[in-house]
């Protein structure tokens, strides 16, 4: 079973997405970039899902993606931008800057389920 971090600072939308892929996946949730770095330090995830507004963060989800990637062991593990940024452009912004792949909220199950266990 993939483990899988969380990095949601929304209590509703951290509920959400964890319900619909916890049979699935091991879901751990973070509430923003400095406990996601600090949780990276105790356990090996396969995947990260990154909110991009984490609020009252000193980081925001884009920072908190590069500095992971700045991590030898987490320089090849796959980091999904999953926000509510949603304009046109956004996509391929994120995507530019290094997110993996993008999802809009509201998240839909079967494109994010698919794209966790199919990417390698």
């Amino acid at each position: 079973m993939k483990k899988i971090l969380y990095v949601e600072d929304d209590r509703i939308n951290a509920f959400v997405l964890t319900k619909l892929l916890e049979d699935q996946f091991e879901i751990v949730v973070v509430v923003d970039g400095e406990k996601c770095l600090n949780q990276i330090q105790k356990q090996q995830y396969d995947l990260i899902l990154m909110d991009i507004n984490l609020g009252q963060g000193k980081m925001d989800g884009v920072q908190t993606m590069q500095k992971l990637k700045e991590m030898p062991a987490y320089q090849s593990t796959p980091v999904f931008a999953v926000t509510s940024y949603a304009n046109p452009g956004d996509r391929e912004k994120f995507l530019h800057q290094g997110f993996d792949a993008y999802f809009s909220k509201p998240v839909d199950k079967a494109r994010i389920v698919e794209a966790i266990t199919n990417y390698d």
